[in-house]
């Protein structure tokens, strides 16, 4: 996904209590979507809690994917990722910050590609980690797993969402957004609704090899973990 950067540029700034908040509506707003997708009328459409919870979405999946990374790193790598996490936390100029979250990105996304095509070394880094280790990997999962769902929960009113912000570009006034950061937002939920099968999939199916144990959030309406060690 190569604009999610671009969105957490606009949510940054979020704090982990703001990131996560409102995810607890999450299931009326899927609901009114799919509403809105079978005959409600556009102009009902909640545009601004849509966008709200995709830019959440977003930075959930972005900083679980970071944490998952940075366990199954090299030394080097995980420290150097967990160096960018504080400087993103700590810096406030958003091109700084784009710069810096591109660069985790990228990151996180090498360390991850590498580990499902050496399933062995993972299983064994998996296996290796101690207590606290485990707590961050499985907070981590579990946020990794939420934000998949919830992004498909999202998807399933995009197109009404899209329709709706096409007849009337005024009506993402409230959402901070112009219509291309709008597209590109849904964009990266799309992304991520069609390549969850890391997180719903492949990754547990991993942690079971390693005998850890791990119950995969069932909905999005579960509640995320606070990651504070990344």
């Amino acid at each position: 996904m190569k604009k999610i950067a671009i969105v957490l540029a606009v949510s940054a700034s979020m704090g982990a209590s703001s990131v996560y908040a409102g995810f607890g509506s999450l299931s009326s707003l899927a609901s009114t979507l799919t509403e809105s997708a079978t005959g409600v009328s556009s102009s009902n459409m909640d545009l601004n809690g849509f966008f709200t919870q995709a830019k959440a979405t977003n930075a959930m999946f972005i900083q679980s994917r970071s944490a998952l990374a940075s366990l199954l790193a090299s030394k080097k790598d995980s420290d150097e990722l967990k160096a960018k996490q504080k400087s993103l936390k700590t810096t406030s100029d958003l091109k700084e910050k784009e710069a810096i979250q591109k660069e985790i990105i990228a990151m996180s996304n090498a360390v991850l590609e590498a580990s499902k095509k050496d399933e062995a070394a993972t299983v064994a880094m998996l296996s290796a980690l101690d207590t606290k280790q485990k707590k961050l990997l499985l907070d981590s999962a579990t946020n990794f797993v939420i934000a998949s769902l919830t992004a498909r929960d999202l998807a399933l009113g995009a197109k009404q969402v899209s329709m709706s912000m096409m007849a009337n570009p005024g009506s993402l006034t409230n959402t901070g957004l112009s219509l291309v950061d709008a597209k590109n937002v849904m964009g990266d939920i799309s992304g991520i609704a069609k390549n969850s099968s890391m997180a719903l999939v492949e990754y547990p199916k991993l942690f079971k090899k390693a005998g850890i144990e791990f119950k995969v959030p069932a909905s999005s309406a579960e509640k995320p973990k606070v990651l504070d060690d990344i």
